[in-house]
């Protein structure tokens, strides 16, 4: 049996509008980012699910909660879909973050290349962790609720990690921008998720 999840970003808020790096920091959405999550209420109406799981985040949490309000569907809240724990990264724009601990780490943090998924900033959760963290709790996910379809809301860095780990074939980053949705399937009999995008 295949279980189809929608896979989608929270929307806009203010730091993401500077770029400042927020990871754990619970930043709500500004206008724009109310705006984007409403526009997904027509994807959902068009693709239907079951049940809608999200970040406990604000911003995730406000996002999903908003995609669903026209449908309303079951709304589960965890941990586990959080962003990446960004340690000392978090509260610094991009610019700063070059100059505190030099572009060559950043491309280090940024990059989907195995080779570096065990790098990180100091305090900070680096790639494998955070995919192990992930894959973990959507699998727990598929196991436990009964659903064929599910919409899945959560952040941009541990979305696009996620996504590469099922495609390492992927040379080029997958594009991320806010309420971006990507879908996904778990087989069942394999215990395997697939991502064909």
């Amino acid at each position: 049996m295949l279980k189809t999840i929608h896979l989608f970003r929270h929307g806009q808020t203010d730091w993401n509008a500077i770029r400042r790096i927020q990871g754990h920091t619970d930043i709500p959405l500004n206008s724009e980012g109310q705006t984007q999550a409403l526009q997904l209420q027509s994807y959902f109406q068009e693709n239907a699910v079951d049940l809608f799981v999200t970040s406990d985040l604000v911003r995730a949490h406000e996002t999903a909660r908003i995609a669903n309000s026209l449908l309303a569907k079951p709304l589960h809240v965890s941990p586990a879909f959080r962003e990446v724990n960004l340690g000392e990264l978090e509260g610094l724009t991009l610019q700063e973050a070059h100059e505190k601990f030099g572009v060559e780490s950043w491309e280090k943090w940024t990059s989907v290349d195995p080779a570096h998924s065990e790098f990180c900033f100091p305090k900070a959760e680096s790639a494998k962790k955070s995919i192990e963290r992930f894959t973990a709790a959507l699998k727990d996910l598929c196991l436990k609720h009964e659903f064929k379809s599910a919409g899945l809301c959560t952040h941009g860095l541990v979305m696009r990690r996620f996504l590469h780990s099922l495609r390492p074939e992927l040379q080029e980053l997958l594009p991320i921008p806010n309420c971006v949705v990507y879908k996904i399937e778990w087989d069942s009999e394999k215990e395997l998720f697939h991502f064909n995008s």
